[in-house]
């Protein structure tokens, strides 16, 4: 299981990056990561000059169906209007709009295949900054309804507060879309990266290198780290992004209304989330590593049940219900004790972020209230001041309120990026040319000067092994820990550690059997195919298959349509021969039997070596039997001294 330490660092943005930059922008790209950057701050900066030509337009529009609102209510309005018309102002906008646009325009082929993200994340920004607007819109209503109230002035109050309604129903679509648009791309997001890992995890084997050969990489239950970490991502890398967009959209709307209102109280307000956001960045990175621990240790707890019901029938013949049920609770306790450790840390922080929220209300009544008693600032300022002063510190204080999440989602990077970090080295490091052994294509397979090694280490489990075997059948003999399953492997092209040269068939003539085959989840049909797919041959075909093997009788036991667990409900000597079924259906140029025949009676054995030489089907073989000599003429004898030899049978 995987013990990497790590901290709220350089590393860990590195992993972030090379984790999140696919889905918006090719990594192989020169300068592609400043690149991208670019593109971001162009599309924000392309938002905030077509949110500047629709603030004219609106003024516009008010100033012809409601000129007596916009004269005598809200002049200020109108003032800030006439501001935005500046010529040098819509001089800067459009050079921003055309930028933006030759800049993508430039870009376009290497986004492509990556217009519906940014399409989604454009439209998300001008929602945003809808949204920001309305905020800032509501603070000056509130305002004016507060005052009209306190100086009882009862047609302002009726007027200002139908202009509430509007402004309200107005925001009820464009906030459903905000959310419902965000969802949806963070939906987008996870589809496409959980497509990407699971793609990259296949390629190359990537998910038996990682799963068999444990010194070539530190990873622990991939499956968590693409169904959860993946899903945990995609949407907090969201939220927590358009969030801290959101808070800096907001402390620039609401910090001039603030300055305005009292100097003295912004500064305040400033000191005070830093050392609110000082003390929280203490405590999380502390969280960061009791989160990424919990991560880990819930997953070994899942894997260990799994395991259990995966192994129950071995687990029941050997008795072994008291040593599994204490390993099981084991890792549990592992998970509780940490978890006990995350409670204490939850509650410190809920106490600090308590208070920091809570305190926060002094400054604005010790520096507002004084000013209002002296008749400097009318009631509804007091009303907008807190509005602003709250919507600036929840905007400052991100880090402050969010600090559980952030320590939770930089877990999940660690963990995701990890896993990155591995799909990409591991196909690198087992196709290095001085390290892994060499395949050419062949009709025939044959080895030469062969070293195989142990992974992780210098340790050669084979050393110069060579043969032919001529269109001859081999079997691979010694005892066990030489090395006969890696040696099958090698050949097979999946242990690919050591040196030498293997020639053997491509991939398509040759098949490799197992002593327990695999029973995928599926139809009885779709075992019987396997590995290719349900349909490609008849129902007369598998008949027959399945007749020369004894098997006829799982078609009206079950029936090809039948979903079961294939592998519990049949017998090891029922899925031997099914493999060898398999085996006549793909009708490969050769065979790999790693004792695949070790549950066969004498005549089921007999019967399939056989029928793989009625096919021509040209077979390796391992196996203890004495009777396997039949079969064969060619007898390899492996041992732990390297004195390797073979012979004629």
């Amino acid at each position: 299981m995987s013990n990497q330490k790590f901290n709220f660092n350089k590393e860990l943005l590195e992993r972030f990056i090379n984790t999140a930059q696919p889905y918006f922008f090719p990594t192989q790209i020169k300068n592609s990561r400043w690149i991208l950057l670019s593109l971001v701050i162009l599309s924000i900066l392309a938002v905030i000059s077509i949110s500047h030509f629709f603030l004219i337009f609106l003024g516009f529009i008010t100033e012809i169906l409601f000129p007596s609102f916009i004269n005598d209510l809200a002049p200020n309005f109108k003032t800030y209007v006439e501001s935005l018309k500046k010529k040098e102002l819509i001089y800067i906008s459009v050079t921003i709009l055309l930028t933006s646009s030759y800049f993508f325009f430039i870009n376009s082929k290497n986004l492509k295949d990556k217009l519906r993200p940014w399409i989604l994340l454009f439209i998300i920004l001008l929602l945003l900054f809808s949204v920001t607007g309305l905020n800032v819109a509501l603070s000056y209503i509130f305002r004016f309804i507060d005052t009209s109230l306190n100086t009882r002035e009862e047609k302002v109050f009726w007027e200002f507060l139908w202009v509430y309604g509007i402004v309200v129903l107005f925001a009820v679509p464009v906030i459903a879309s905000y959310r419902f648009t965000r969802l949806k791309f963070g939906r987008y997001w996870r589809e496409w990266l959980t497509d990407n890992f699971i793609s990259r995890y296949f390629n190359q084997r990537c998910y038996y290198l990682l799963d068999s050969n444990s010194g070539m990489a530190d990873i622990d239950n991939p499956d968590q780290r693409i169904s959860e970490d993946i899903k945990h991502f995609t949407s907090v890398t969201l939220d927590f992004l358009i969030d801290t967009l959101y808070a800096v959209l907001t402390v620039v709307s609401f910090s001039a209304i603030l300055w305005s209102i009292s100097k003295t109280l912004t500064l305040g307000l400033i000191i005070y989330v830093f050392i609110g956001t000082w003390i929280a960045i203490i405590t999380g990175k502390r969280m960061i590593r009791i989160y990424y621990d919990q991560l880990r240790l819930e997953a070994d707890f899942r894997y260990s049940m799994v395991h259990v019901r995966d192994n129950s029938e071995s687990i029941a013949f050997y008795r072994g219900e008291r040593k599994e049920k204490k390993n099981v609770i084991q890792i549990f306790y592992k998970a509780l004790k940490n978890f006990d450790l995350l409670i204490i840390w939850q509650s410190i922080i809920d106490l600090f972020q308590f208070m920091y929220s809570n305190l926060m209300r002094f400054p604005v009544y010790i520096l507002v209230a004084p000013l209002y008693f002296a008749n400097e600032i009318d009631f509804g300022t007091i009303t907008q001041a807190w509005i602003a002063f709250f919507q600036v510190f929840g905007a400052l204080s991100i880090v402050t309120n969010q600090i559980e999440k952030i320590s939770s989602f930089s877990a999940s990077i660690f963990r995701l990026g990890n896993f990155d970090k591995s799909l990409n080295e591991v196909p690198l490091i087992s196709n290095k040319s001085d390290e892994s052994i060499q395949y050419e294509t062949s009709n025939n397979i044959s080895v030469k000067n062969l070293f195989i090694k142990t992974p992780g280490t210098d340790k050669y489990l084979i050393s110069n092994l060579n043969f032919d075997l001529k269109d001859k059948n081999l079997l691979i003999r010694g005892q066990s820990g030489v090395g006969k399953s890696s040696l099958l492997r090698s050949i097979a092209g999946l242990w690919t550690f050591g040196k030498g040269k293997v020639f053997k068939p491509d991939y398509t003539n040759i098949m490799f059997l197992p002593q327990k085959p695999y029973m995928n989840l599926g139809t009885l049909e779709e075992q019987i195919c396997y590995p290719k797919s349900k349909g490609e041959f008849s129902i007369q075909e598998i008949t027959e298959a399945l007749n020369s093997l004894s098997l006829e009788h799982l078609i009206k036991d079950h029936g090809l349509d039948s979903v079961k667990d294939w592998s519990r409900l049949l017998s090891v000597g029922e899925q031997q021969r099914l493999g060898f079924v398999r085996i006549l259906l793909n009708k490969p140029k050769f065979v790999i039997l790693d004792e695949s025949t070790s549950a066969l009676d004498e005549n089921n054995e007999k019967n399939a070596y056989e029928l793989l030489n009625k096919f021509k089907i040209k077979y390796i073989s391992v196996g203890h039997k004495a009777n396997l000599n039949n079969f064969h003429e060619l007898a390899l004898t492996l041992s732990i001294n390297d004195e390797n030899k073979i012979e004629e049978i």
